[in-house]
């Protein structure tokens, strides 16, 4: 049985550190344009399986099912891995991070994190919210709560941007607006230098889909299908948090 207690939480979390995880300027400066992608070479983004999963988190009743979450989010994180050496430390992070609630789920105390309110409500009466003794579900979800507003951000305006076009500074943009409000100023300033240096839409775009002609058309379709999906079940978490006075648990 897992016990999400004894999962090891990396040190540079998607809430607010100062820790400066990440390489120096001098030894990014270094890197060629194309080592800022992943180096899996059969590493594809399939915007169909995001689609599919948050579609499925979210039920006519207004539940949001954590089984759907983790599964489309296990495909958004291969967005981060693609990004290479600019997100690696986020790439790591959202793995632990999705590994400790898929086993508060398959734990004895599961049914309560079955959905995303379930789970709210339970850690809320439990006083687990707050604890520094126990890992919250619900802390560890709004980490990546917060990230997803960064991807969606960011692949808005890649399906907006021309093959040609640069995504440094885009990609700068998206991030000043939604994760750099959680994180400390070192971590700020390293991650807006290194964006920069990304390459442009096509190069991504190549990386993302494999070379493969056919997974790019189908993802073009997908886009804006999972971009929607993404949003909804954002907007959605967002409220959710906001209503147990939650957005800003530690």
């Amino acid at each position: 049985m897992c016990s999400p207690c004894t999962v090891d939480i990396a040190s540079l979390p998607l809430g607010c550190t100062d820790k400066p995880l990440l390489k120096t300027n001098e030894q990014t400066n270094s890197k060629a344009e194309g080592d800022l992608l992943g180096n899996e070479e059969d590493l594809k983004f399939d915007l169909e399986v995001v689609f599919k999963g948050f579609q499925d988190c979210k039920k006519e009743d207004g539940q949001l099912h954590l089984a759907g979450y983790l599964r489309a989010y296990r495909e958004v994180n291969k967005f981060f891995q693609i990004l290479g050496s600019v997100f690696n430390f986020v790439a790591s992070d959202v793995t632990k991070k999705i590994n400790i609630l898929q086993c508060y789920r398959m734990g004895g105390q599961g049914d309560y994190y079955f959905t995303i309110q379930s789970m709210l409500e339970y850690e809320q009466e439990n006083n687990i919210l707050q604890s520094k003794d126990q890992q919250s579900g619900s802390r560890t979800l709004l980490r990546l709560h917060r990230a997803l507003e960064f991807i969606m951000g960011f692949l808005s305006e890649l399906h907006k941007a021309d093959p040609e076009t640069k995504l440094g500074g885009v990609a700068s943009e998206v991030y000043n607006r939604t994760l750099a409000k959680h994180h400390g100023w070192i971590v700020v300033k390293t991650v807006g230098a290194v964006l920069y240096m990304m390459p442009t839409k096509q190069t991504i775009i190549d990386r993302v889909c494999g070379g493969s002609q056919a997974i790019k058309e189908h993802n073009e379709r997908m886009m804006l299908q999972a971009i929607e999906a993404m949003n909804s079940v954002y907007n959605l978490t967002q409220k959710l948090y906001e209503d147990y006075n939650c957005l800003d648990l530690p």
